[in-house]
This record gives structure tokens, C-alpha cells and sequence, in this order.
């Protein structure tokens, strides 16, 4: 039972890693030289975040196709692209996810299924919530480059 138990817990410490770790939403850095311009980050499904830099801008994880606009009066505007990838965090999931073919094996063995083979099947499907999970939210993803420091050039 003790061994269930803590099969269980491990299961549950493991899944939806990104969702515990990281969150649904990214701070975005953004910096320019000279400071005081206006930062607006503009992404598909009218997701937008704007300040002053320097700035700390919050997005969704989830968010795609983000932009990144620099201007101030006088200056050219700089335009950045933000891309979006996969969270590391978010492959830890599939290591909870190995419980399903280990209780295969194990309830295979001539002994037959023991009392672990529900401990491991338990893992297994908190790795696969947390896999849905963090799809779900969007924490599986991380926007790159997280810190953007820019040079405004005179207008010509």
C-alpha cells in the first residue's frame, strides 16, 4: 500500500510539470536606448500587451504570432518578431507516461499483476493529464527571445 501511495505521489508531482512550473502566462522583457519609448506586443486573436521601456509585458503562453513594436517620437520604429516554441518543462510529462507500458510488462510476468501494477497505471494517467493540461492552458509553450533591447535610430 505504501509503495502505491507513493507511486501516486510521484505520479502527481510529475504531471502538468510546465502548468506548476511555468505557468499560463510569460513575461516579456523589452528595453531600448534611448528609454521612455512607447512597446506594444501585438499577437494572433487580438492578444496585446503595451508599456513604456523599459517594460515588463505580460503575454499567454499560448499566444502566436507575436510582434513587437518600438517607437518613440522622432525615431524609427523597430518591429520584432517573437517566436513560439516548446517549454521543456513540458516533455517531463512523458516520464510519469512510462508507468502504462511498465505495468504492461509487469502484469506479463509469470507471477501475473500485483498490487503495483495499479501504482504504475495511476502514474501513467496523471502523465497523460498533464500532457492535456498543459496543452490546455498553454504552459507547454515559451516565447523566444524573452529579453528584446533595442537601438532607436533617428528618423531620416
Amino acid at each position: 500500500m505504501t509503495r502505491y501511495i507513493a507511486l501516486l505521489l510521484v505520479g502527481c508531482f510529475l504531471s502538468s510539470c510546465a502548468t506548476m512550473t511555468r505557468g499560463r502566462d510569460e513575461v516579456i522583457s523589452v528595453d531600448s536606448n534611448p528609454s521612455g519609448a512607447s512597446v506594444t506586443i501585438l499577437c494572433a486573436g487580438n492578444i496585446s500587451a503595451s508599456g513604456t521601456t523599459p517594460a515588463r509585458l505580460t503575454i499567454p503562453r499560448k499566444a502566436d504570432l507575436c510582434r513587437v513594436d518600438v517607437a518613440q517620437s522622432g525615431m524609427a520604429t523597430q518591429k520584432l518578431q517573437i517566436e513560439r516554441g516548446f517549454n521543456a518543462s513540458y516533455w517531463m510529462n512523458f516520464i510519469p507516461t512510462l508507468g502504462f507500458p511498465v505495468a504492461a510488462l509487469e502484469s506479463l510476468w509469470p507471477r501475473g499483476p500485483s498490487s503495483t501494477t495499479d501504482g504504475w497505471i495511476a502514474v501513467g494517467l496523471f502523465g497523460a493529464a498533464g500532457l492535456i493540461v498543459d496543452r490546455v492552458t498553454g504552459a507547454m509553450y515559451d516565447h523566444d527571445p524573452k529579453v528584446i533591447k533595442v537601438t532607436l535610430q533617428p528618423q531620416h
